[in-house]
């Protein structure tokens, strides 16, 4: 649809409201249940562990996740800020994000006996080009995003998806958990790779039924060396942006643990593939529970206030794993690091549109996750050298301090932008 004037564009996104809410839900919503079966912090963690005994080595799995998906958003922002229509490009690249976890998963199930260091490798490459081309893609798909849901819905749209994501991830856990326990390795985890790519490609069907109108940008564009000489500029002219960077990198660094809670229970415990499978589950049980009442909530007391919470909770997952004496406490511990990261994921998105105008967001969703895409990569890799170094009980105490940093410094030094004019960046 090309709008012709912008009462018909308001007038079509009134129109398609309720279908675009749905869609994104239930492309967020299977994009969840497929990352279910490789979960991070349990499966994708365990099976790095398999691979190599480093504890830095097995933090680079989710190091050169991060930097996959938050380093590259700078470089398409430009050029999307000059879309009329973003959904093609997010269709195309979105394309390109979901195929790598079919490869990873054909790859150990047709050479289930490669080498170890090989196979780590093409675990390591296949995750960089997935996540990397999520990232180049985030910035149409967030600026598209902006466009067809209205800002007051949108924390019940990524809180609604996290949850039903999460029912459906708690079948997927026990799918995983089964496999894990009755399929020998690598196997186990090369069928779960191919279940998360077959529940991605419902997802990418999902998000090519979005009905996006066309809109020709306001601003003029800038030339590529103009463009990216400006980017400082739009830091000074938004302090309370800037603040908010800075604040969210110490929040997490504070996460540098999570990678490793699985590793330690392994070592500490002697916990098993099946029993991570289960923890799996735990952690979508607080997802599913807590994500929906936390967006809900964001809608009325704001953003800022889901992330100090979030940040709190993260940090009593952390008080947890210290604490704990038995396998058992771990089921806690995973549900409420889980219910940490699903709040912050929510809030970080929506707080993040709400800095600036929507012809802007493409440049200030791609800023925001670009620098954070440091913290994101130096998390992970500290957290293995400190588990290397002297422990994992010390990692995860260094990373309870961050966490503290963190939330004072976003309740003291962050305004929250919803109750404030959103300041445009400089030409």
């Amino acid at each position: 649809m090309s709008a012709t004037s912008p009462r018909d564009y308001e007038a079509y996104i009134r129109r398609n409201e309720t279908w675009n809410f749905v869609v994104n839900m239930l492309d967020l919503t299977f994009f969840h249940l497929g990352t279910s079966f490789i979960f991070g912090s349990t499966v994708l963690s365990l099976y790095a562990s398999h691979l190599t005994s480093s504890a830095t080595l097995i933090g680079l799995i989710p190091a050169i996740q991060s930097v996959g998906y938050f380093l590259p958003q700078l470089l398409l922002a430009r050029q999307t800020e000059r879309l009329p229509r973003k959904k093609p490009l997010v269709q195309w690249i979105g394309s390109l994000e979901r195929l790598p976890y079919l490869f990873v998963a054909l790859s150990i199930l047709l050479w289930p006996n490669a080498p170890a260091s090989v196979s780590f490798i093409i675990l390591a490459l296949g995750l960089a080009l997935a996540t990397g081309s999520g990232g180049v893609a985030s910035p149409p798909w967030t600026n598209m995003l902006a466009k067809v849901i209205r800002v007051e819905r949108r924390g019940s749209m990524f809180g609604l998806s996290r949850a039903i994501g999460g029912l459906l991830g708690m079948g997927g856990a026990a799918i995983s958990s089964r496999v894990l326990d009755t399929y020998p390795r690598p196997t186990s985890f090369g069928i779960c790779f191919l279940f998360c790519f077959v529940s991605m490609a419902v997802s990418w069907i999902c998000l090519s039924l979005n009905r996006e109108p066309a809109k020709t940008p306001r601003k003029v564009a800038l030339a590529a060396r103009d463009y990216w000489r400006h980017l400082p500029g739009v830091l000074r002219g938004n302090p309370n942006f800037a603040k908010y960077l800075a604040s969210r990198a110490i929040i997490v660094l504070g996460t540098m643990g999570i990678p490793f809670y699985i590793v330690y229970g392994r070592h500490a415990f002697q916990m098993t593939d099946a029993f991570a499978g289960n923890l799996t589950m735990a952690a979508l049980v607080g997802q599913t529970v807590g994500t929906p009442l936390l967006g809900w909530l964001a809608d009325r007391r704001g953003h800022k206030w889901l992330t100090e919470l979030s940040t709190l909770i993260g940090g009593c997952s952390l008080v947890l794993v210290l604490l704990a004496p038995s396998p058992a406490w771990f089921y806690a511990i995973f549900a409420l690091m889980n219910i940490s990261v699903s709040g912050m994921s929510v809030a970080g998105m929506s707080m993040t549109m709400e800095f600036c105008d929507t012809d802007d967001l493409p440049t200030f969703a791609a800023l925001a996750n670009s620098l954070l895409g440091v913290p994101l990569l130096l998390a992970p890799l500290l957290g293995g050298w400190l588990a290397d170094v002297s422990g994992y009980p010390a990692l995860f105490a260094v990373a309870l301090v961050f966490t503290g940093m963190g939330w004072a410094s976003f309740h003291w030094a962050v305004r929250d932008p919803r109750y404030e004019q959103p300041a445009p960046s400089q030409p």
